[in-house]
């Protein structure tokens, strides 16, 4: 039989949450070269730092999708084009409520999370989802699904 954790994760700080490793680039680093760091670190965003080091962006896949692919702009433009300027970050004190709050009201699926100005890590949505899973009683994450429930439209759309 498998243990589960305590139920009282709902308060415990996202610190705890297995944060995945930033990958982090230059302001005016091309979104061609942006787009090879994410690769290379696995992560579905990188972030964009001044001169300072301070935080003042974040590019992800959703941008590449929305500003990029089908547009005309070059993979040597600058990551400043497109990328979300001053994007929302969070302490390591957040909670797992609090994370889940802000993910459930906005449409971002990557959260940096800073001390000051320096990163100590990217929640995703991911990464909370499987955090608050392993917490979950083996009762609730046994339940057969809902047949009762319809998809208002066909899945992939």
């Amino acid at each position: 039989m498998t243990t589960r954790k305590k139920a009282t994760f709902w308060s415990e700080p996202i610190g705890k949450v297995n944060l995945q490793k930033p990958a982090v680039v230059k302001s005016g680093t091309s979104i061609i070269n942006a787009v090879k760091e994410m690769k290379y670190n696995q992560i579905g965003c990188v972030l964009v730092r001044d001169t300072k080091k301070k935080l003042i962006g974040i590019l992800s896949n959703g941008d590449l999708m929305h500003e990029f692919v089908g547009s005309t702009l070059s993979g040597d433009t600058p990551v400043d084009t497109i990328m979300t300027k001053d994007p929302f970050s969070a302490s390591p004190d957040l909670t797992v409520q609090e994370a889940l709050e802000i993910f459930d009201s906005n449409k971002f699926r990557h959260l940096p999370i800073l001390s000051g100005n320096t990163v100590k890590g990217i929640l995703s949505v991911r990464g909370l989802m499987t955090f608050i899973s392993e917490h979950l009683p083996l009762e609730v994450m046994n339940l057969p699904p809902d047949s009762s429930l319809i998809a208002s439209r066909p899945s992939g759309e």
